[in-house]
């Protein structure tokens, strides 16, 4: 294992960009870096607010996930930063967002290997452009083996003019992409 991880497209925000790339290099030849590698306020100003983490929370065989930091982009204007809570408890079901977005922590959790993902949130009638969402989904753990913590970065493009109660107008949800950013063979 060379402890190098290959990219085979573009991370289609900056900011998640320079996410990845901040967990890799604390990685330091590991397949993911440990949670005490990692120091959000080491990450450039832009994006921080654009960052989450989340304990991963055994039990037996399955596992949840708690919102142990959350970004200033996430529940802006609501007065309702949801940490301590579950996401399966704060998410909405919306359009299978709930399920979706808890399907890619677990195939995260499970395949021990960073993951970039986008979708689109199709909007009720009237609404042209759909609202864009984008991901990076990175590993922690403690021990080397088992994940206990995700640092996970969004960002979120909202082409058409609409508010924070857009959530509301979504009828569908499309996913765009779906990538493990790991090389063959490291995990």
């Amino acid at each position: 294992m060379d402890g190098k991880l290959s990219v085979p497209f573009a991370i289609g925000d900056p900011r998640l960009a320079v996410l990845f790339h901040y967990w890799q290099a604390k990685r330091r030849g590991r397949v993911m870096p440990a949670p005490a590698d990692i120091a959000l306020t080491e990450l450039p100003a832009a994006v921080q607010p654009n960052t989450m983490m989340l304990d991963v929370v055994h039990s037996g065989t399955s596992f949840r996930l708690r919102y142990r930091h959350i970004g200033g982009v996430f529940w802006r204007g609501t007065g309702q930063e949801p940490v301590g809570a579950f996401v399966d408890e704060v998410l909405p079901e919306t359009a299978g967002y709930r399920r979706y977005v808890v399907g890619i922590y677990e195939e995260m959790v499970t395949r021990r290997a960073p993951m970039y993902s986008e979708n689109a949130f199709i909007l009720g009638e009237g609404h042209q452009d759909p609202t864009l969402a984008k991901r990076v989904s990175l590993p922690l753990s403690s021990d080397g083996h088992h994940v206990d913590m995700v640092l996970a970065g969004h960002a979120f493009d909202h082409r058409s003019a609409m508010g924070d109660e857009s959530f509301s107008l979504v009828t569908s949800l499309e996913e765009r992409a779906r990538h493990v950013l790991a090389a063959p063979g490291i995990i």
